[in-house]
Formats: structure tokens, sequence, C-alpha cells
């Protein structure tokens, strides 16, 4: 059973071949390349998925999360996030299948459309497709919450683990 954490979310990737926590000074030593949380390697796909978690009970200021993300401010840290992770992955021979992005944004109050429309302005600073290239940039790039995440991909693959088992 592969389980990774991030702060309070506790992650199940069992069903893949392997799951790394990705965002680990271990592996980049003194790079300042930004990276998503975790990647995970299935059959056929790798699936990147980063965390933003201001429903953490300990998390310092949620407020100031909310209009970093409402103000449009937390987008293109994201698709750096993603860039720099692909780049590190096709620079190390790792990056040879369709890449899925999850952005995991744990936030109960936010509206289901105020996802949507960061999910597009995601998209836009991202393109997914070119007209020059011959590969998509990313297969999928959704921006979920944990009540989404968990309807995805099943009631068990993530938990809080200040709720208890």
């Amino acid at each position: 059973m592969t389980l990774l954490s991030e702060d309070d979310l506790e992650f199940d990737f069992s069903d893949a071949i392997e799951a790394v926590r990705f965002d680990d000074d271990a592996l980049h030593g003194q790079s300042t390349m930004k990276r998503v949380d975790f990647i995970a390697e299935y059959e056929d796909r790798l699936v990147f998925v980063e965390v933003k978690d201001p429903d953490n009970p300990v998390a310092t200021n949620p407020e100031a999360f909310r209009q970093k993300l409402v103000s449009g401010n937390l987008i293109p840290e994201l698709a750096g996030k993603y860039r720099d992770s692909l780049w590190f992955r096709a620079l190390s021979g790792k990056a040879g299948k369709p890449v899925h992005y999850i952005v995991l944004l744990s936030m109960a109050a936010l509206d289901p459309a105020l996802l949507l429309a960061k999910q597009d302005q995601l998209h836009r600073c991202l393109p997914l497709n070119h007209k020059d290239w011959s590969l998509p940039f990313a297969q999928a790039c959704v921006i979920l919450n944990l009540d989404q995440y968990k309807k995805q991909f099943g009631p068990h693959t993530v938990r809080r683990i200040s709720a208890g088992a």
C-alpha cells in the first residue's frame, strides 16, 4: 500500500505502479524549480497531483489563500509547478506517458462555478495543445475540491488525517 501525505491529507496510491513525493528537496537538491506534490505512475499515464489545503484545521491564513485564488494570482503558480515538474521528468527520461494534472483544492466554502472558472484560467496558462506540437502538453488538467476528488478516484483515495480513521 502506497500512502503519501501532504500536511493533513493522506493519499492512497495503492493502484499505482509507483507513487512518489515529488516535492522533496532530497530529490531536487538546491534547485529552484517549482514542483507538484506527488507523481503517480500508472500503466497508461502519469498523474501529477498538486495539493492546496486551506481547510486544514491548522492552516494559518485561509482568507489570504482565498484572496490569492480569487485574484488569479494562484493560477500562474500552479501552471509553473506543472511545467517545471514535467520538464524535470522529461530531462530525467521519465515522461514517456500521457500526463494528467490534478489540482486538489480542499476548500469547502468555494463555489463549484469558481473552481470551473479557475480551471479554465489554468488551461489558458497551460495550453494543452498547440498546432505545432506532436503531443499534448497535458492529457487532462483539472481542479477538484475534496468531494469531487473522492467521486472521481474513490472515497478511500484521500482522507483527512485529523478526522481519524
